[in-house]
């Protein structure tokens, strides 16, 4: 088991820029595990997600890990646990060098609790 570091952003309905990273056990995720990624807001200062940007709507969403991590699934809860949304990812080689995971068009709600977490491999 290795773990990894996970970095990337969102663009929100508004046009805002969301940097996502990951800080959950020290700044890495560990294989096998789901963590949760966190925003970090104008002040610097890294937050749940919705403690940034609660009330807006995520359009898109890309995420990369360390060279050689495979991202296997990233998942957007609900405030009560439930599934909104599960992508699954892949690893960054050939034609796919700049992320893990790219997706566009989407129209999921930030509401206070919502979490993104991502499960990764090596």
């Amino acid at each position: 088991m290795t773990d990894t570091n996970a970095q990337g952003k969102l663009v929100l309905d508004n046009g805002q820029l969301i940097h996502l990273f990951g800080i959950s056990t020290g700044g890495v995720f560990t294989d096998g595990s789901e963590a949760e990624i966190y925003a970090k807001d104008l002040s610097s200062l890294q937050n749940q997600l919705w403690k940034v940007a609660e009330g807006r709507r995520i359009r898109e969403l890309a995420l990369q890990l360390a060279d050689g991590s495979i991202l296997t699934t990233v998942k957007v809860y609900s405030p009560n646990g439930g599934t909104i949304a599960s992508w699954r990812g892949n690893e960054r080689t050939g034609n796919n060098m700049l992320v893990n995971l790219s997706v566009k068009g989407l129209n999921i709600p930030i509401e206070k609790g919502t979490a993104i977490k991502l499960n990764c491999a090596d």
